[in-house]
């Protein structure tokens, strides 16, 4: 969600790109009910990786249903038809359509980490000054709109995972203060010397996750109407003007963060 940074996990319903939670799986609707740790291999798979396979067949169709239709539109009847299994397999793996909608908001949430951690947090460090900033924010913030631009990941990470219930709301509430650190974290590698508290830092990042979302949402809205460079470009500047702020900050010496 924003450099967005971090909130993993595309293009237009009419030219989707295939992610892992989109794959397509083989057909298992012949397959038999057993212990996720008990029984004979079938079709060359052992039984735990036949309920793992299964789940992720429901996750896939979560994610389309929720993604087109909604998720209170949704029902298990539906979803099963959607991954041609029967309902016994969706409660062998999940309590209630809530409890999917979960585990589709997790599974989309780590793809797009997946994507941003190398961006936010490479593996080579930076030289930590302002000017490293600028090329990590664009290549973030173009990861995140080029999630938001698959209708199904928008709608479900935008809309339908919020108020739900206390749970959900606990979840989304994680995942954004995850996202809102790893989007502070380039702001404080371009400039050490500014010694941010705790607090400050989750309020910085909560800021910039915001400005993210609510341009994602609005080009949702206009149906993607924006260039993709522009809305990047847009929450860039919020993002170094937020860097020239605090560089003010930091030559004026200390202030309470």
């Amino acid at each position: 969600m924003g450099l967005v940074s971090n909130v993993g996990m595309t293009v237009p319903t009419k030219t989707r790109r295939r992610t892992a939670a989109h794959a397509v799986l083989p057909r298992d609707d012949t397959d038999t009910a057993t212990s996720p740790t008990v029984g004979r291999a079938y079709g060359g798979l052992a039984p735990q990786d036949r309920v793992a396979a299964r789940r992720a067949r429901f996750i896939e169709a979560g994610v389309e249903l929720f993604g087109t239709q909604g998720f209170r539109n949704t029902t298990v009847r539906g979803l099963c038809a959607a991954a041609r299994l029967t309902d016994r397999y969706f409660y062998e793996s999940f309590d209630s359509l809530e409890a999917l909608l979960m585990a589709v908001y997790r599974t989309l949430m780590a793809q797009l980490r997946e994507r941003l951690i190398g961006v936010a947090m490479p593996a080579e460090p930076a030289s930590g000054t302002p000017g490293d900033l600028e090329p990590r924010a664009m290549a973030g913030y173009d990861i995140w709109f080029d999630m938001v631009r698959d209708r199904r990941f928008a709608r479900i990470v935008l809309h339908e995972v919020l108020g739900v219930s206390a749970e959900v709301d606990a979840l989304y509430e994680e995942c954004t203060r995850e996202f809102a650190e790893l989007t502070v974290a380039p702001l404080q590698a371009a400039l050490p010397r500014l010694h941010l508290s705790a607090e400050r830092r989750a309020l910085l990042g909560r800021a910039l996750v915001g400005a993210a979302v609510q341009v994602a949402t609005m080009w949702v809205i206009s149906e993607y109407r924006q260039p993709q460079r522009e809305v990047v470009r847009t929450c860039v500047l919020v993002m170094m003007g937020t860097l020239g702020a605090l560089e003010g900050e930091a030559g004026q010496g200390p202030r309470p963060a």
